[in-house]
C-alpha cells in the first residue's frame, strides 16, 4: 500500500482522498500549518526524513498558494526525487509547463472524477514503489553509510571553521566515537584552537608514513575531543603545510572515511588542489557564504566552475551565514544568484566570536541558541538520513 501525504486547507477534499483511495490513518497524513509555514527546503525535510514512514505521494493542493505549491515541488524533485508529486489545480496551459519544469508528476483538476483521481494518485503510487524497489539494492540496505562532509568557502571569513567545528561536535554528540574532523586548510588551520585542543600530532605527521599507515596507525594519530569527536589537526606552520601534495591529504581522508562514520573536512579558501581532492571522494560538499553580493558572486562562480568539471555526484548543501543581515540581500535573492536552495540559514550571533574565542563550540557554550539550533537540526538530518538519499539524489544531478 502507498503512502500518501497532502497539503491542503480543504477538509471536504481530505475526506474525499481518503474516502476515493480507502486510506486508512497510517496511509495518508495531513501536513499542518506549522510545516506549511516553514521554508520550502526544511518543509520537505520535515515530511520526508523526520518521520518512520516516507510517503511515497504527496499531493499538493487544493486551497495550498499556486506559488508556495510550485516552490514545494520542485524542493521535493531536487532533494527526494524518489517522492512523486501531484499538482491539485485547475490545469491551464501556463499551470502545466511551470508544474512540469518544478518536476510535478501529474496536475490535476480539483473536479475530476473520482475515478480519475484514484488513477492518477494509484499510479503516481505504483511509480515511486519501483523508485524504491531500484534503490533497496543488497549492497545499500545492509552496508553502513560513511559520509564525508566537506565544507568549502570562496572566501575566508564566511564561517567556515565555525560550522565545521560546531557541526561535528554535534554529530558526535549524536554518535560519540563516530565523528572526525580533518583541518585541510594547510597553511593556516585552526580547528584545534576552536576546539581549545592541544595536539602531538597533527596533518603532516599523518601524511609522513602515509606509504604504510592503515586506519589504526592513523588513529593513533587524532586528539580527542571531550565531545567523543576526534579531530586531525592542520600543520603548526605553513610551510610544513607546503610539503604536503594534494593526493596525499586526499588518502589520509579517504583512511578516516573508513574508521569513521563521519568525517567532516575544513578547507582554505578558495578551489585549491587539496580541496578538489578531497572533494572527488568526497560524498557531500557543504557551501557556505555571507550575505554580501561579493561572497554570493564569488559562490556562484565555485558551483558553475564544479558543475562545469563534472563534479557533481556529490550531495550539495547550501548554508547561509548570518542570514539575517540587513544588508539590502535576502535569503531569496541569495538562492537566485546561487542556483542552490538555502538549507540552513544561521543567525548572527555575539555568542559565535565569543564561542571562538574561548575555545568552545557553541552547541555547548549556547545549545539554546538560535544558532545551535539551526546546527543541531541540520546536524539531525545526516544522522537520520536513509544511506539511499545520496545516491538518488547523486543520480538526478549526473
Amino acid at each position: 500500500m502507498s503512502r500518501f501525504v497532502v497539503a491542503t486547507t480543504d477538509d471536504a477534499f481530505e475526506a474525499r482522498l481518503r474516502s476515493v483511495l480507502g486510506l486508512a490513518n497510517g496511509d495518508l497524513r495531513r501536513l499542518g500549518d506549522e510545516v506549511l509555514q516553514l521554508r520550502p527546503v526544511q518543509a520537505v525535510r520535515s515530511v520526508a526524513e523526520t518521520t518512520s514512514s516516507t510517503p511515497d505521494v504527496v499531493a499538493l493542493g487544493p486551497g495550498l498558494d499556486g506559488e508556495r505549491a510550485l516552490e514545494l515541488a520542485q524542493r521535493f524533485d531536487e532533494l527526494h526525487p524518489e517522492i512523486n508529486v501531484v499538482l491539485v489545480a485547475k490545469p491551464t496551459a501556463a499551470v502545466l509547463e511551470t508544474a512540469l519544469r518544478a518536476g510535478v508528476r501529474d496536475v490535476l483538476s480539483p473536479d475530476a472524477t473520482d475515478q480519475e483521481l484514484r488513477e492518477v494518485l494509484q499510479r503516481a503510487g505504483e511509480t515511486a514503489a519501483r523508485r524504491r524497489a531500484n534503490l533497496a539494492s543488497p549492497d545499500t540496505a545492509t552496508t553502513r553509510t560513511h559520509r564525508i562532509l566537506t565544507v568549502i568557502s570562496p572566501k575566508g571569513g564566511s564561517g567556515k571553521t565555525t560550522l565545521v567545528t560546531n557541526l561535528g561536535t554535534s554529530l558526535a554528540m549524536a554518535s560519540p566515537g563516530n565523528v572526525v574532523v580533518a583541518d585541510l586548510d594547510l597553511q593556516f588551520g585552526d580547528v584545534g584552537s576552536a576546539l581549545r585542543i592541544s595536539t602531538d600530532n597533527n596533518m603532516r605527521d599523518a601524511v609522513g608514513g602515509i606509504e604504510s599507515l592503515d586506519t589504526l596507525g592513523l588513529k593513533a594519530m587524532l586528539t580527542a575531543h571531550s565531545s567523543g569527536l576526534y579531530v586531525l589537526a592542520a600543520p603548526e606552520s605553513p610551510v610544513e603545510g607546503e610539503q604536503i601534495t594534494a593526493p596525499q591529504s586526499a588518502e589520509v581522508v579517504r583512511l578516516l572515511s573508513q574508521e569513521f562514520e563521519f568525517v567532516v573536512v575544513d578547507t582554505s579558501a578558495g578551489l585549491t588542489d587539496h580541496t578538489l581532492s578531497v572533494l572527488e571522494i568526497s560524498t557531500d560538499i557543504l557551501f557556505i557564504c555571507t550575505m554580501d553580493v561579493s561572497s554570493v558572486r564569488s559562490l556562484r562562480k565555485v558551483v558553475a566552475a564544479l558543475d562545469q568539471i563534472g563534479m557533481t555526484t556529490q550531495q550539495r548543501h547550501f548554508v547561509l551565514n548570518r542570514a539575517e543581515s540587513k544588508v539590502g540581500l535576502d535569503p531569496q535573492d541569495v538562492e537566485a544568484a546561487v542556483g542552490l536552495p538555502v538549507e540552513i540559514a544561521i543567525p548572527s550571533s555575539r555568542s559565535v566570536p565569543l564561542s571562538m574565542n574561548q575555545g568552545d563550540p557553541v552547541v555547548l557554550t549556547d545549545p539554546r541558541s538560535p544558532v545551535s539550533r539551526q546546527i543541531q537540526a541540520f546536524a539531525g538530518n545526516f544522522v537520520a538520513a536513509p544511506s539511499t538519499r545520496s545516491r538518488w539524489f547523486a543520480g538526478r544531478r549526473a
